[in-house]
């Protein structure tokens, strides 16, 4: 199926690892120039190597702290004179520091609302300025399971991931008359690096929450990110999708995800 992508021009930002790194190469494999950045040289120059690897030649990848206005902004401007344009912008910085509210030090709150929230904010505002101009674009933005049920020991991780949804919500409706679509998607357990401990620590116990019984993979929430951005999905607006294995329509949420705290 033609998703109407090639020569579209597809950014992720914190695309240089795991989900965001699986929605950039699809979205490279549906024919986009991709532009990646990471805060992380590192990163930025694993994942140079392994565009390189696939064969992608369309790529623009750099360093970018997504949690400060004036990188996004000048990210963006390097992106509009390498490219000419922004079609999709996928915002998929993210992470958590885990630990009890009553010991979670202020600065490591704001650090979680900031990385999560703030620079999701960012994204939208430093996309839909090019948007807006053309009077086209998709802007996604990646929620969580835990935004809509409590987590236990992640609960500042789950209300900025709240504030993603509502954040998409609202922007969808502004961007709108502008032609412009905005949505999230809220994965369950993924085999990343940040669900990994949950995973293996209480692998039975939290595999049977999920009614496909299994973790997701990064690809696999790539794919819904790549449809959402297509022509086939030109009518979704305002919505956060659940990828997380049928976990989102259970009713029994109120325990799920605690487990006890080892410091």
């Amino acid at each position: 199926m033609d998703l109407g992508l090639k020569g579209k021009v597809a950014v992720v930002m914190g695309g240089t690892t795991g989900i965001g790194a699986e929605a950039a190469l699809r979205c490279a494999a549906e024919g986009c120039k991709i532009a990646v950045c990471s805060h992380n040289m590192e990163k930025v120059e694993a994942f140079e190597k392994r565009a390189a690897e696939a064969g992608i030649t369309d790529v623009l990848v750099e360093q970018v702290n997504g949690m400060k206005a004036e990188e996004q902004e000048a990210f963006a401007d390097h992106i509009v004179k390498k490219f000419g344009r922004i079609d999709v912008w996928v915002n998929c910085a993210g992470g958590n520091k885990h630990g009890p509210l009553y010991t979670l030090p202020e600065e490591t709150f704001r650090y979680i609302i900031d990385l999560n929230l703030t620079s999701a904010f960012l994204g939208i505002k430093t996309a839909s300025k090019y948007m807006m101009e053309q009077k086209s674009g998709v802007i996604i933005n990646l929620s969580s399971l835990s935004s809509k049920m409590p987590v236990g020991y992640r609960v500042t991780y789950g209300a900025a991931k709240a504030g993603v949804n509502l954040l998409t919500i609202g922007a969808a409706s502004e961007l709108a008359p502008f032609g412009i679509r905005v949505n999230a998607v809220a994965p369950g357990i993924i085999d990343t690096v940040l669900s990994a401990n949950a995973i293996y620590e209480h692998t039975d116990y939290i595999m049977s929450m999920i009614p496909l019984h299994r973790a997701g993979s990064p690809m696999e929430v790539g794919d819904v990110i790549v449809c959402l951005a297509s022509d086939q999905f030109s009518y979704v607006t305002g919505a956060v999708i659940p990828v997380d294995g049928g976990k989102n329509s259970m009713e029994d949420t109120d325990l799920v995800w605690t487990t006890p705290w080892k410091g």
